[in-house]
């Protein structure tokens, strides 16, 4: 299987690409970025790194190339709110690659996977009192990517993931807060990557919409179904 990720440079996208470098059922990892990723990634033999300098504009060449991908992860985002970045870039790429696979055979609907947040606010009209411009275009970003899919089921199935707090090494005490505060505030990064893989693969029995709790859960689960397969192998 081949899966498209974005905003691998980053954390959240790093843990992504390191999920489905590693998935055995994932025979190629397409990354669309900006500029060429770290060495010690990007010499591994199943991913293929692509150059977009704008992700406004997507070459139809590029995207009809990729059509064969079963889902993408759409880890891209911003903290301080920004229009192009969390709301006119998704939308770019969803119009762009439903009009690739329009033209294609009939197959299982294309998993776009979208990086939310717990804090986001999809209603535009709702006061809110810390955060509002952020928390509100990535909402509006969520609404149009869930009403997307209801208008091309054919074609395209989109799974919006909500985490709160994402711990990390790089954030000093993320660990043992997330620990402390229980599944329905924090998710350890390499939960948070397990369950995004799995939904671009499989998530058939996943909701649209998916709060921190059940990605904690069914992350882990995926994670011990890793290192149970490592131990037999």
């Amino acid at each position: 299987m081949k899966v498209l990720i974005t905003g691998a440079s980053g954390s959240i996208g790093g843990g992504c690409l390191a999920q489905c470098l590693a998935h055995p059922d994932i025979s190629t990892v397409v990354a669309f970025a900006r500029r060429e990723l770290p060495s010690d990634v990007s010499s591994h033999p199943k991913l293929k790194t692509v150059l977009i300098e704008d992700f406004s504009q997507w070459p139809e060449a590029v995207l009809e190339e990729h059509a064969d991908a079963v889902g993408m992860l759409w880890t891209i985002g911003s903290y301080k709110g920004s229009e192009t970045a969390d709301l006119e870039y998704p939308l770019a790429f969803i119009e762009s690659m439903a009009r690739a696979l329009e033209t294609k055979p009939s197959k299982p609907p294309f998993r776009y996977v979208h990086l939310g947040g717990m804090f986001t606010q999809q209603d535009q009209d709702m006061k809110l009192y810390w955060l509002e411009y952020p928390r509100k275009i990535r909402g509006l970003a969520e609404a149009k990517v869930i009403e997307f899919a209801a208008r091309h089921k054919r074609i395209w199935k989109t799974f919006v993931v909500r985490p709160g707090g994402v711990a990390t090494d790089s954030m000093i005490g993320s660990r043992a807060l997330a620990r402390i505060t229980g599944e329905n505030w924090f998710v350890q990064l390499e939960e948070l990557s397990a369950f995004m893989t799995y939904l671009a693969i499989d998530g058939i029995e996943e909701a649209s919409v998916i709060q921190n709790a059940r990605i904690v859960r069914k992350g882990r689960e995926l994670l011990k179904q890793q290192q149970q397969m490592i131990q037999r192998s």
